[in-house]
């Protein structure tokens, strides 16, 4: 009998979370229930289905046998065997039903790069270099075709024509018979590197180097379908309903020798100089090109969110009278084959470096399964063929099991983790359990905590992992094909460490500079609070209003204001402290201010240098742990004693006097006659910057008898007059 679970409800899950200290951060959940949420995930003996469910799939067993250093291409052998192009020693290696691996014959060319099974029940293989198609009977490859091309790619036959793609040049050659065959269509590009032949009898053709696909109908005539902004075209396939999909992908490094990218050998030696329209003038002799298949190019997996290898790669659907369009795309991997989706409206796409297989369909896609071998590159209905190492998995039947890694998830930084819930279907006699990690590390290491034990998740579990900024979790599953387990939905709470408080700025305004706020058609007065029990600074007391805070003069004011944050977005509450420049005794100014600045009344200090502190705390957030973060500023100047004035001689219509301030240099200076416009006056030696300036003032003569009012100002807005 079937059983639904739906572990850890809400209320359990909150009741988890809750039932440890209070904290501002709040509890977040990790949900995995898409497609595209599992797709980012490894997963062996387990698919993802375009619905975002984990389902046991097909087990696949390895073939032993295989050594060669690269596998190219495959061909049903329509016994549930299949054959393999391999290379570098020319061989065709044929892996019956059973499994047993023999060898089916041996080119003279170091790679087999093309198959294709005939009609008549023959099989058909393209070498390279030299661009030659055999005939293979009895064992014995037999010379059918000469293409005069270095590189031979591709194979497909239409009712009894086989076409070959080349390379150096790019050309479609078509096959009548043995020795008999032509140049169908020369291409612009240097190779050809995909062909399919489609019901109809059309030959479509994928290039490398502009990203050409290209169709030849029944007549020769060739046109241009699609105009790839990637560089090659690396795979075609076709479904039901006439849909043919399209696999493009490109390189930020072009190879060296100009072979296609897709291709896991490479190239070295001199490019043939002949025209892409036509082969080798009779007499004249190939250049030498040599093939070495080495590492494959494809990077291995880098860190989260970087490109690997500098791959892209696109899934392109054709629909019957429609323009390409784009089904599935990648910054950091490349399709290698394509293959029908085994009855699904969709293919399966073989991709690397990060060996995943996709399924991609007309509107969706998912992950099918992960492979160690990080490059697979050939797909059949017998199973897969992987590069790097070479190797052929073969489609076998019996009891399944398999497991699914998730990604590893970035919770922000280091959290503590809660409740675990999963959603799905564990039919009698299968099992789903799971299994979890942490660590500080973006990618999985050393570093990282050993994965929990296996444990079945039921009511009330929680994550078994240490607390750390990246979480992992992992299911096996075990089941038999008719009713598989399945995996719906997981969730994993969690909650960031309490981070304290950021403060980016604090300054001290200018002398008598304050913020207000006043609410619409207010009078803007500002009245003074009388000192209390809570210390002897007074302050502004402020309408309540709403809108942004005005800069307003205030005599005998200094404004504190600063600019912070919390990463958990806690609210936050500040407090202020002064000291004399050179004590150690901070004396508190005011405490809870949720504003971002503060002003207050200086005349209740005596002049002199005073340091401000600001403490900023989410406590009220978080009680249980709270932070703070603290800055101080600079030494300030506080100054409220005006300049003192003193004449100094006045003779001849000119009145010369001094003026001077303890603790701020004089900022201006300025004079009236008989309550008239103030006139500025500059001191004597043309720059008000300093405590002590000395100034002169000459007078009309007409002006005797006037009253002179002199007002000078210091740098802390205090004023001194005097009159003559």
């Amino acid at each position: 009998m079937r059983a639904l679970f739906r572990h850890a409800s809400a209320a359990a899950l909150a009741a988890v979370l809750l039932a440890r200290p209070c904290a501002g951060a709040a509890a977040k959940v990790w949900v995995s229930d898409t497609a595209s949420e599992f797709s980012s995930g490894e997963a062996r003996g387990v698919a993802v289905t375009v619905q975002g469910t984990l389902v046991l799939t097909d087990a696949l067993e390895r073939v032993e046998g295989i050594a060669e250093a690269a596998v190219f291409d495959s061909a049903p052998d329509g016994k549930g065997g299949v054959y393999l192009a391999t290379g570098d020693a020319g061989k065709i290696l044929h892996v019956l039903a059973a499994g047993k691996v023999e060898l089916a014959a041996t080119l003279p060319e170091k790679e087999v790069t093309a198959l294709a099974m005939g009609r008549d029940g023959a099989l058909y293989a393209g070498g390279s270099p030299g661009g030659k198609v055999y005939r293979i009977e009895n064992g014995k490859p037999l010379l059918y075709y000469d293409s005069k091309a270095q590189y031979l790619w591709a194979l497909a036959f239409s009712g009894a024509a086989l076409y070959a793609g080349t390379g150096l040049p790019g050309e479609v050659h078509r096959i009548s018979g043995a020795g008999k065959g032509e140049c169908a269509h020369a291409t612009p590009d240097p190779h050809v590197r995909a062909l399919h032949a489609d019901k109809e009898g059309r030959i479509w053709a994928g290039t490398s180097g502009s990203g050409l696909v290209l169709r030849l109908d029944k007549s020769g005539a060739a046109s241009t379908i699609h105009d790839s902004s990637k560089t090659e075209i690396t795979a075609i396939a076709a479904a039901e309903e006439g849909r043919v999909w399209i696999a493009a992908s490109s390189s930020d490094a072009a190879p060296a020798g100009g072979e296609p990218i897709s291709v896991p050998s490479s190239f070295a030696g001199p490019r043939p100089a002949r025209p892409a329209s036509g082969g080798d003038e009779d007499g004249k002799e190939k250049p030498e090109v040599t093939v070495s298949v080495s590492a494959p190019r494809v990077a291995p997996p880098s860190r989260p969110g970087a490109r690997q290898g500098g791959y892209s790669s696109e899934v392109l659907l054709i629909e019957e009278g429609e323009p390409a369009r784009a089904v599935w795309t990648s910054s950091e991997e490349i399709v290698f084959d394509l293959a029908a989706g085994g009855g699904s409206p969709g293919v399966l796409a073989a991709t690397g470096p990060n060996g995943k297989l996709y399924r991609v369909g007309p509107e969706t896609w998912s992950l099918e399964r992960t492979l160690d071998e990080k490059q697979l590159t050939v797909l059949s209905t017998e199973g897969i063929g992987t590069n790097a190492a070479s190797a052929f998995y073969r489609i076998v039947d019996g009891k399944r099991t398999g497991e699914y890694v998730s990604a590893a998830k970035d919770t922000g930084r280091t959290s503590r983790f809660g409740a675990f819930r999963w959603e799905g279907e564990a039919p009698r006699g299968a099992t789903v359990e799971f299994a979890f990690r942490s660590g500080e590390s973006a990618m999985p290491d050393t570093t990282w905590s050993a994965w929990s034990p296996w444990a079945p998740s039921g009511a009330g579990a929680t994550v078994a992992a240490p607390p750390a900024r990246y979480l992992q979790w992992k299911v096996r599953m075990t089941g038999e094909k008719a009713n598989p387990p399945r995996v719906r939905r997981v969730e994993a709470a969690y909650r960031n460490r309490n981070a304290a408080p950021v403060i980016e700025s604090f300054l001290v305004m200018a002398p008598s500079e304050v913020f207000a706020r006043s609410a619409s058609g207010g009078s803007n007065i500002f009245e003074t609070t009388s000192p209390d029990e809570k210390g002897i600074f007074t302050s502004l007391e402020e309408p309540k209003a709403e809108g942004a805070p005005r800069k307003l003069l205030r005599k005998g004011y200094r404004t504190l204001t600063w600019k912070g944050s919390d990463p958990d977005g806690d609210s936050l509450a500040h407090a202020l402290e002064v000291k004399p420049a050179g004590s150690d005794r901070w004396i508190s100014l005011r405490k809870e201010v949720k504003e971002t600045f503060y002003s207050f009344d200086t005349t209740s200090l005596p002049d002199g240098e005073y340091v401000f502190r600001l403490t900023s705390s989410d406590a009220e957030s978080n009680p249980a742990d709270a932070k703070s973060a603290r800055r101080e500023t600079s030494p300030v100047t506080l100054d409220n004693t005006p300049p003192v004035l003193r004449r100094l001689s006045s003779s001849g219509g000119a009145l010369e006097f001094t003026a001077t301030d303890a603790a701020s240099p004089i900022s201006e200076a300025e004079y009236s006659l008989d309550a008239k416009e103030w006139v500025k006056v500059e001191p004597k030696e043309g720059l008000s910057d300093s405590k002590t300036e000395t100034y002169s003032i000459r007078l009309d003569p007409a002006a005797r008898g006037a009253f002179l009012l002199i007002r000078v100002t210091d740098s802390s807005r205090n004023v001194a007059a005097a009159s003559f």
